[in-house]
């Protein structure tokens, strides 16, 4: 017979035994005529004292215990809650997060990034933060881009819309037909800054024609989404049309920081193919061309790429890497 935490002393048999280390005082039993009588024979009314307080020290147990019904106060100590998971982790320091104008080795960021709106840069467009916790995502300092009105510069201004721009681009190591490698950034959107109404953040441009074989798009009030081949299909929209495909729902996007990893196989041909990982969920799995015709490589952009607004758009990077296999690039699986 399986005995709990509160049950009675019973033995196999369910009958009521007296637990160890229990001194046998007086009659343990019912008293009856023939049972063993071990100690001094006690009044019945010390006995019944004894069974009273005895009973009440059992209940009192058994209710601290967590037994038995309700129990008042003594049963209302909560658990302590989960712990909330950070959206922003902050870690010692281990290595750069990036260098500005810089060749970095393959297997570390794997590319050189080049600052592209330094003819046209204001003082608030890029910032490299190194003590504002929130806006770290890991290591000890992150990139900071800022776009306010009026913030075009060369044929942009000329555009209809006009466009505004603050980005870096990888300018060395661009992939060539068959190439296959994996990216990986962390981006974060403040919830308390209103945004334009359409901005890209992050695409994957070629050269020579300059067509975008994949845009990372937010629209206001639509999901965050990868636009493929927006040249041709010129999509504005992350509603579901043809070449979209949804990433972070538009009540998750701002406030939070997002890791994205892409792996793709770059080329013409229908053997190639792109997967995009956010925040560690497989979110797109496409098998096709990743080059159009008349470019010669692809190459990957950040920042901010927006139409003209009122609204000022800020935006944070951290992690920006171009690797061989996912442990390279993939900042949930590297120790902190």
């Amino acid at each position: 017979m399986q005995v709990g935490i509160c049950a009675p002393p019973h033995d196999d048999a369910g009958v009521l035994r007296r637990p160890s280390g229990t001194p046998r005082v007086g009659t343990w039993g019912t008293g009856g005529r023939g049972e063993r009588r071990d100690g001094p024979r006690l009044g019945k009314r010390y006995l019944r004292g004894m069974v009273a307080r005895a009973s009440i020290a059992l209940v009192l147990t058994l209710s601290l215990m967590g037994c038995g019904g309700d129990t008042g106060d003594l049963a209302a100590v909560a658990p302590p809650p989960a712990p909330t998971p950070r959206d922003t982790v902050v870690t010692p320091y281990r290595h750069p997060s990036f260098v500005r104008d810089t060749s970095w080795n393959e297997g570390n960021v794997g590319m050189t990034l080049v600052f592209e709106s330094e003819p046209h840069a204001k003082p608030w467009f890029f910032t490299e933060v190194t003590d504002t916790t929130e806006a770290i995502r890991m290591g000890w300092k992150a990139q900071r881009f800022e776009i306010r009105p009026g913030d075009c510069g060369g044929g942009d201004c000329t555009r209809t819309p006009v466009y505004e721009r603050n980005e870096f681009a990888q300018a060395a190591g661009e992939n060539l037909e068959g190439d296959e490698y994996w990216y990986g950034w962390s981006f974060y959107v403040p919830a308390n800054i209103p945004q334009a109404h359409w901005v890209f953040f992050g695409q994957f441009q070629q050269h020579s024609n300059y067509d975008s074989v994949w845009m990372f798009l937010k629209r206001t009030g639509e999901p965050f989404c990868a636009i493929f081949d927006w040249t041709r299909n010129n999509m504005w929209s992350c509603s579901g049309q043809r070449g979209t495909y949804p990433l972070i729902n538009d009540w998750n996007f701002a406030g939070r920081w997002h890791d994205v990893v892409v792996h793709a196989r770059w080329t013409q041909q229908s053997n190639g193919f792109t997967r995009i990982y956010v925040d560690g969920a497989l979110m797109v799995d496409y098998t096709g061309y990743t080059r159009t015709v008349g470019n010669s490589d692809v190459y990957f952009k950040y920042g901010i790429y927006r139409h003209s607004s009122p609204q000022t758009s800020v935006v944070y990077y951290d992690e920006i890497r171009r690797g061989r296999t996912r442990e390279e690039v993939d900042i949930r699986l590297r120790a902190p």
